[in-house]
């Protein structure tokens, strides 16, 4: 082999079109797979055979995830149903979205409930390991508090 046939990389132990595959992966810009878990055990994947347009998918997603657009649309959906049917309607498609509604939305109360218990353990450790910030933090606590 002469010496001009030999890659340039070899010295150095590069794969010249591994290199070039890299270089390229990384100056994509929108993702081939987009995953974002919604529900535990749940994950919806963006890439271009399911979307017709995965980067803008994506920057929708960046803003506001599945979660909180369907959260967005069952309150709206709610308010309608509500309006238009009442608390109790007689229709059993409508009486069933309100009781998931009503559901989901005691989910998401127990899991706030949690968070604040949780904030309430921190700042207790906080108080016993660092007082200063303890206090720094809950003079905060107290100001915001009262806005």
């Amino acid at each position: 082999m002469a010496t001009s046939d030999t890659s340039a990389f070899e010295w150095a132990g590069i794969d010249p079109v591994a290199w070039i595959r890299a270089w390229q992966a990384a100056w994509r810009v929108a993702p081939e797979n987009l995953t974002q878990p919604i529900l535990p055990g749940w994950t919806f994947n963006i890439n271009s055979n399911n979307s017709s347009s995965p980067q803008t998918e994506f920057d929708v997603l960046a803003r506001h995830s599945y979660g909180r657009q369907l959260g967005r649309i069952a309150d709206a959906l709610e308010a309608l149903v509500v309006e238009q049917h009442g608390e109790s309607p007689a229709d059993r498609r409508y009486a069933e979205f309100l009781q998931m509604k009503r559901e989901i939305d005691a989910v998401k109360a127990a899991g706030a409930a949690a968070r604040v218990e949780r904030f309430e353990k921190d700042l207790q450790l906080l108080k016993a390991t660092n007082r200063p910030e303890y206090e720094r933090l809950r003079d905060e606590l107290r100001r915001a508090l009262k806005e």
